[in-house]
């Protein structure tokens, strides 16, 4: 067997607020959303309603944001559960300091850019909910090799 994909389901209290901070700061695209009255699919954004449920992306990142209500009705235990904080999404991107000037006008950041020891370049950031974004390239992109003039 081997797994083709995962699509974190992340918890959060406002599905349609959600969807709004990840398309228009973070550049996500809305996918599809069911609107909560009527049990209806959208794909269209804005939603004609209160969303409890959606699915945005970004090249291959998929993320999925549900409502505590929805879960719940499928899987009690999320009823109490904590929304945000006890999760870190990874997110490999193509120009972290586009990315980091955009970005740095809308969210304070917990770490700012910066390259690890183990060759990416990262700066680490906290969603609207409480979950921690860290956005990785890899250091050596931009550096001229010996095959490309600097």
């Amino acid at each position: 067997m081997t797994i083709t994909r995962a699509t974190p389901v992340l918890m959060v209290d406002d599905v349609g607020r959600t969807v709004a901070f990840y398309r228009d700061v973070l550049g996500f695209a809305f996918v599809v959303g069911v609107v909560e009255a009527s049990r209806e699919t959208v794909t269209e954004w804005p939603a004609p309603g209160q969303l409890t449920f959606a699915l945005v992306e970004s090249g291959q990142a998929r993320l999925m944001f549900e409502t505590r209500a929805s879960l719940a009705a499928d899987l009690p235990r999320f009823a109490e559960a904590r929304i945000g904080g006890s999760l870190m999404l990874y997110l490999d991107c193509d120009d972290l300091d586009a990315l980091y000037a955009r970005l740095s006008e809308h969210a304070p950041f917990l770490k700012a850019p910066h390259t690890t020891f183990y060759g990416t370049r990262e700066c680490t950031f906290q969603d609207i909910n409480g979950y921690i974004l860290t956005f990785a390239e890899n250091a050596t992109k931009n550096k001229p090799t010996p095959e490309t003039p600097a």
